[in-house]
């Protein structure tokens, strides 16, 4: 099927908007920290950097409680990190580690001993020191966040204009309809393949830093949003591409008629 220069135009447009909002989604889903405990969850499901934490507070706590770091740690494993409270208690504590692997923020991640006080449930700790907790600037999503951030912008202004040049170029209805339908299957695959496929698979394949892991616990926590939205837009894209492409193929076969009647008409006359 060959396509006139409008059609092209929106196509073009259609790809271009799906990808940046393809980015949209994931720096809204991985490369947005804030304190909320269910976010602090997300990232604490992850067994090595629950255990990073574990190790950390238990070396700098145990002491003052009067008790062994294996001890503490087994405690905290149980009843403190795994559990919706314990996520609470480090929702801050998450926030600020998120902002410094995504680069965010290049300040030092230091934990005071009133914070230790809520995580380890015991006011003793009050005694223990203000330790700065090693989180690094991971090179990796840093440069994804930013490329996320570029792609928004660039694949969105793209899209944009070819979409006014397109319509300027007056298509027909039938275009139209088919650039709607693009549209909103280009929207269904990127969301997938941005929001999903690359922090979930793509990252981790090329950072294995324990912090790395951050990434794909935030993309599969909206995983289940994701893919639903993914697949009714991808639905609902093709369903209306088949219907415009059947009404041109029903347009096309009554064509004909009118001109045979008009030949049979004179042939009687």
């Amino acid at each position: 099927m060959q396509r006139s220069f409008s059609a092209v135009l929106l196509l073009v447009a259609a790809i271009a908007i799906g990808m940046s909002i393809g980015a949209w989604w994931l720096d809204r889903t991985v490369f947005s920290p804030s304190p909320s405990p269910d976010l602090a969850e997300a990232v604490l499901d992850d067994a090595e950097i629950r255990l990073e934490i574990n190790a950390f507070i238990s070396a700098r706590t145990a002491g003052v409680l009067e008790t062994t770091p294996d001890a503490l740690g087994a405690f905290l494993e149980e009843s403190v990190l795994p559990t919706p409270g314990g996520a609470a208690e480090l929702a801050e504590f998450v926030q600020r580690a998120h902002l410094r692997v995504i680069g965010s923020n290049d300040d030092s991640i230091v934990i005071v001993p009133s914070e230790l006080v809520r995580i380890v449930r015991d006011e003793r700790a009050y005694g223990a020191e203000a330790a700065t907790v090693p989180v690094p600037v991971i090179g990796t999503l840093k440069t994804f966040h930013t490329t996320a951030g570029w792609i928004f912008r660039i694949a969105g202004g793209i899209g944009v204009l070819t979409l006014l040049a397109g319509l300027l170029t007056r298509p027909y209805r039938s275009e139209i309809v088919r650039a709607i339908a693009e549209l909103l299957m280009s929207i269904g695959v990127w969301m997938v393949v941005l929001g999903y496929a690359v922090p979930v698979h793509v990252v981790p394949a090329i950072d294995n830093n324990t912090w790395t892991g951050l990434a794909p616990r935030l993309a599969l926590r909206v995983a289940p949003t994701t893919i639903g939205a993914a697949v009714v837009l991808v639905v609902g894209g093709l369903a209306l591409l088949l219907a415009s492409l059947s009404g041109g193929r029903r347009r096309q076969w009554s064509s004909p008629i009118p001109a045979m009647q008009n030949r049979d008409q004179h042939r009687w006359s």
